[in-house]
Order: structure tokens, then C-alpha cells, then sequence
């Protein structure tokens, strides 16, 4: 049991606690912590691309634009050295640089040039962005089809075909009716493979958690860990999920 428990540093103990550190429900297992920095690291490994302006007079079709705006995750890092380019197939039709707004917004614009067949046919443009100094790579099949002189606004997550975790799961956490803390603001509810983060909650307005759950592949086994800011502490809950990569509702109790 003690294997299942993780220490996040050093900090007192609650009244409640009797000068205890841990605690046992039947479904968990606690330990005192400050609050936790638990984030996904999306540091990745992919090399940086060599994308190219395509050449004008190859393409004697109508335009369409897209106008991309990145997540904050993505804004944080971005840096001059990011790319974003738009594939039809394995050509490439428009490449862009990153544009740093006034009010922190960080958009990319991309001129995608048409052959004058993609108004006919159902042309998938596919997005894909690299983010220098993560090293990481996004990859989206079919971010809009190809309409001649149209201009459409899209927005890129961080998690939107990652190279580092393809697979992503929307998860729903229900939490039972009696919990050893009453449920605040400060806390905050995450899932971990291993000791790795993979997605952070969001609470609903309802007795629920939802959050979006990065993996390498289906059927990864998944933990997930309760802070609560009344307690002080850590709650590792004991019985494990695994991840389907698709929408996913759980139960749990501590």
C-alpha cells in the first residue's frame, strides 16, 4: 500500500489530522503535501521540419485562408523559430510563421493555394504545427475541406494530434457523496500513468470532474490523485482505470 503513496515535499499537518500525516479510507490512501504543480509535460522529441513555401505559379486555383489561434499551453512556449503548414495529401500549400498580438493572442495566418481541383473534389486540408521549444509536434488530419475564397478561424490545442500522446481520452470523474474534506476551489483533481501527469480536472457545477486524458495508446493503466486544499494533503485513490481513449465516465471513492 505504501508503494501506492507519494510524498509532493514538506508541510504541517492538519488539526483534523491529529498530527498525523496519513490517513486510510478503503479507497485511498492520503498524504500531507503543499499543492502540487501538476501539469502535463508536453517536452517531445521531434525534429524540426524543413517545410517550404510552395511555388505560386505551380497553382493556378483559388485561395482559402485559415486563421489559427493557439491554446494558452502553446502561447506560453511559442517562440520565433515555430512553424505551422497546411498539406493537401503530401504537398505542401501554405506556411507561416507566428503572429504576437497585443493582447497575447498568438495566431498563425495561412495562404493555401489552390490547383483549381480541390473545388471539385473533397480535399482535406491537414494542419500541422511544431513548437520549437518543446520539440513537439502537431498533426491534424482534417482540420477544415478546401473551400476556394473562404476564410475560416480555427483554434489548435496543445493535445490536437500530439506526436508525444496520440491517443486522447475525455474523461468524467464522479465523486461519491461522502468525502473526508468538503470540496473546495484550491482543489484539484489529476490522473497519472505511473508518475507521469497526464491530464488535469476541471470541476462541473455538479458533483463531477471532467478532463481530457493523454495517452501513448488505449488501455493504459491510469491512477488518479485528489488534492484537497481543506486537508492539506494528497488522496491516491487505490483502484485504477484504464483508458479507453474515447468518452469515459468513472466512479470513484476514497
Amino acid at each position: 500500500m505504501a508503494a501506492l503513496t507519494v510524498a509532493w515535499g514538506c508541510s504541517s499537518s492538519s488539526d483534523d489530522d491529529n498530527n498525523n500525516n496519513t490517513e486510510q479510507w478503503n479507497g485511498s490512501t492520503y498524504q500531507s503535501s503543499a499543492k502540487p504543480a501538476w501539469a502535463v509535460d508536453w517536452t517531445s522529441t521531434a525534429a524540426k521540419p524543413d517545410w517550404q513555401d510552395p511555388d505560386p505559379t505551380r497553382f493556378d486555383g483559388s485561395s482559402m485562408h485559415l486563421v489559427v489561434d493557439l491554446d494558452a499551453e502553446l502561447v506560453s512556449n511559442t517562440t520565433s523559430e515555430d512553424m505551422m503548414a497546411a498539406f493537401i495529401g503530401e504537398e505542401c500549400r501554405a506556411v507561416s510563421r507566428p503572429n504576437v498580438l497585443g493582447n497575447g493572442r498568438v495566431t498563425f495566418l495561412l495562404h493555401i493555394l489552390g490547383s483549381g481541383v480541390e473545388g471539385s473534389e473533397k480535399s482535406p486540408v491537414e494542419l500541422r504545427y511544431y513548437c520549437d521549444k518543446l520539440h513537439h509536434m502537431n498533426t491534424v488530419p482534417s482540420i477544415s475541406q478546401f473551400i476556394p475564397n473562404m476564410i475560416f478561424p480555427r483554434f489548435l490545442n496543445v493535445g490536437d494530434g500530439s506526436s508525444k500522446y496520440p491517443v486522447k481520452t475525455q474523461l468524467t470523474v464522479t465523486m461519491p457523496q461522502k468525502t473526508p474534506f468538503t470540496v473546495n476551489v484550491n482543489d484539484q483533481l489529476t490522473v497519472f500513468v505511473g508518475n507521469e501527469c497526464r491530464g488535469v480536472g476541471a470541476k462541473n457545477t455538479d458533483n463531477s470532474w471532467s478532463m481530457p486524458v493523454y495517452g501513448l495508446q488505449k488501455g493504459e493503466t491510469a491512477q488518479l490523485r485528489y488534492y484537497s486544499a481543506e486537508k492539506g494533503g494528497v488522496y491516491t485513490i487505490l483502484r485504477t482505470i484504464e483508458l479507453k481513449g474515447e468518452q469515459q465516465q468513472e466512479n470513484i471513492s476514497f
